[in-house]
């Protein structure tokens, strides 16, 4: 998504030979044995296109030496498949393709497996993602007797099906899947803002991924659009791409200059400095003085209060896009539309009401505000977290 006041510039002839010109830089994915492109051409976008657009983008995304094209079958009820179909009858041997099933049982997996088989033109997916496991009732029942798994496995022994993989918008039962299950690879958020938000990705899930020799593969390289403008997304992409573990960054593109932007940071790409993410983290407009970066300079405060804690949960309730009355922020109307996308509401309204020191009108935290080096106004904040934490 991105606000529909958003003017795009132009797709010119030097920014077309720069995407097309050079090498698209390669990692491992995993322990696999694949390498792949670390910008990757992910299918939910094609839906907004044509079939002669979609084509054109992919020949193009293929012709600057892109190798991973992903997409799922609930895209448009197999839309984007069959758009990526069309040009796999002819360029299907120069790229890893990846599709997604949204199935949970045996059957239903297998049914799944078969259609995208038949969309995507082609015998067999480089790899499939189980997708979007949220809870641990939805992990059991993958991986039961008569789970999505054992489809995979089914379709894997008949060489329909290279890589078996998993994504999750909830971390804590991402975390619990890597080390249930030997996943050849994962897909998870991963860029600048949700990197406060959900640290756990990065704490635990990535280095569990790293021990196990699991890929990994960041989805929402741009916060679903939020960093959506050109200088947030040049950083975004370069932040993503600087976190070593990572292997590709899945990005959606329903235009030319997007593409070739991507394309073209792609093939520029030089690692961020420590020194400029400190200033990524202090300038972005996206974080603005709302967005707690999580340094802990807060603790110990004299309320008591574990203050990242309360922020954590509020990251996981609305991903602290919504400041409500303690300020405002860019793109409002954007973040009014991707704040609930990933459902872990519940999770942060049971977890905060599980803590044992909680935030009351008399809460002040004015002797640690100074301390901040975001400038975050933390007692107006804490009680808008808790006001939202506790409705």
């Amino acid at each position: 998504m991105i606000p529909s006041d958003y003017q795009e510039p132009p797709v010119t002839d030097e920014l077309r030979r720069t995407a097309l010109e050079g090498q698209l830089p390669r990692r491992p994915l995993g322990k696999t044995g694949e390498e792949l492109t670390i910008l990757g051409f992910g299918g939910f976008h094609l839906l907004e296109v044509s079939e002669r657009e979609a084509e054109g983008l992919l020949n193009l995304y293929l012709d600057a030496g892109g190798n991973f094209i992903e997409s799922a079958i609930a895209y448009g009820d197999g839309d984007s498949e069959r758009k990526i179909g069309r040009v796999m009858g002819s360029r299907r041997k120069e790229c890893f393709l990846s599709t997604k099933s949204y199935s949970r049982d045996r059957k239903g997996a297998a049914q799944s497996i078969e259609r995208s088989l038949r969309h995507l033109n082609t015998d067999h997916v480089d790899n499939l993602f189980i997708h979007c496991i949220s809870t641990d009732e939805e992990l059991d029942r993958i991986m039961s007797d008569d789970g999505a798994l054992r489809a995979a496995e089914d379709a894997r022994d008949a060489g329909k099906v290279r890589f078996i993989s998993m994504t999750s918008h909830f971390p804590p039962v991402l975390l619990k899947a890597v080390k249930a299950y030997p996943f050849d690879a994962i897909m998870e958020y991963v860029n600048y803002y949700d990197y406060f938000n959900f640290p756990m990705v990065y704490d635990e899930i990535i280095p569990a991924c790293v021990e196990r020799g699991v890929g990994v593969i960041c989805m929402k390289p741009l916060a679903d659009g939020l960093l959506h403008r050109p200088e947030s997304a040049a950083k975004a992409f370069r932040w993503v791409w600087s976190t070593d573990e990572v292997t590709s960054a899945v990005t959606g593109n329903n235009t030319e200059y997007q593409l070739a932007s991507n394309l073209a940071l792609a093939k520029s790409y030089k690692p961020m400095t420590d020194e400029e993410k400190q200033k990524l983290y202090l300038g972005a407009p996206e974080l603005a003085d709302y967005v707690c970066r999580r340094c802990g300079k807060c603790m110990p405060n004299r309320a008591g209060l574990d203050i990242p804690e309360i922020f954590r949960l509020e990251g996981y309730l609305d991903r602290q896009m919504m400041p409500g009355p303690v300020m405002t922020l860019p793109d409002a109307d954007l973040r009014e539309g991707l704040n609930g996308w990933f459902n872990n509401r519940d999770y942060a309204r049971a977890a905060y009401a599980a803590m044992a020191d909680k935030v009351t009108d008399e809460t002040d935290c004015s002797d640690v505000e100074p301390l901040c080096p975001y400038g975050l106004p933390i007692t107006a904040k804490l009680r808008w977290a808790t006001q939202k934490l506790s409705a």
